[in-house]
């Protein structure tokens, strides 16, 4: 009789599967790769909040004890070969003394020949600052500062009244953190080179470092970021645009 070369194999394996143990330890394990990812980003933006609010009262305080020393305003000054390390472009071009940086809130694109732009050339050049290059560039890194949170810092006009009638009288030097290095400063509410922050970033800057209100104090905003276009007016920290209007001293 043959015999069947399967009678006497042994049983197949029986199939395992996980426990409701190792389930629950993959689980866990994973929660906390996710937790750590999203708790170093919030590091990193946090991080990056305090460098911003550093660099802005930096700017503040460099461009205050310029006019100290030297009895004029970077940017504007007449005679930039009074500053040490200044005699090549674009540093040793000179603005034209009226004790104002720039025109008056000027939206205007910038050259490397304006005053917006020298601002920070004639800081450089006094030893006030370190974070721009002797460059005729506009990048940001090179002859105007990077800023951590997105794109930039530009330098725009003086402002002597209401800023974007909301009532609000400002006086002094605005400093806009901006993802254009030259162009337009336009009045659309949407217009994304200008608005580069999320509107919960920017709040989180002005309760940490000012007010906690959008249209008053040091720090200010436009755009999404705002519950009306009025004094008295809240974060909207689910909007998606905001950007940084810094109100200097100077």
């Amino acid at each position: 009789m043959k015999q069947d070369r399967f009678h006497n194999a042994p049983p197949p394996p029986a199939s395992k599967g996980f426990t409701l143990v190792e389930i629950s330890i993959v689980m866990i394990i994973i929660g906390l790769l996710i937790g750590g990812i999203f708790g170093g980003m919030r590091l990193v933006e946090n991080a990056n909040i305090q460098r911003t609010i550093q660099d802005l009262k930096s700017f503040d305080s460099a461009g205050l004890t310029f006019r100290d020393i030297y009895k004029a305003l970077p940017g504007d000054m007449r005679t930039p070969a009074r500053l040490p390390n200044c005699t090549a472009l674009p540093c040793s071009t000179g603005g034209n003394g009226d004790r104002s940086i720039g025109g008056a809130e000027s939206t205007a694109a910038i050259t490397t020949t304006d005053e917006e732009f020298l601002f920070w050339q004639h800081l450089l050049a006094a030893d006030l600052i370190s974070n721009v290059q002797p460059t005729n560039s506009l990048e940001f890194g090179d002859g105007q500062p990077d800023a951590p949170l997105a794109g930039g810092y530009r330098m725009t006009g003086n402002v002597n009244g209401d800023l974007i009638a909301t009532g609000n009288a400002v006086r002094g030097h605005l400093i806009r953190n901006v993802t254009d290095s030259s162009g337009t400063f336009v009045t659309g509410v949407n217009d994304a080179a200008w608005h580069p922050i999320s509107c919960r970033t920017m709040a989180h800057i002005d309760r940490k470092a000012d007010d906690g209100a959008p249209i008053t104090g040091k720090y200010m905003t436009w755009g999404d970021c705002l519950s009306a276009a009025a004094l008295g007016a809240t974060y909207v920290e689910t909007g998606v645009l905001g950007f940084i209007w810094f109100k200097t001293a100077f």
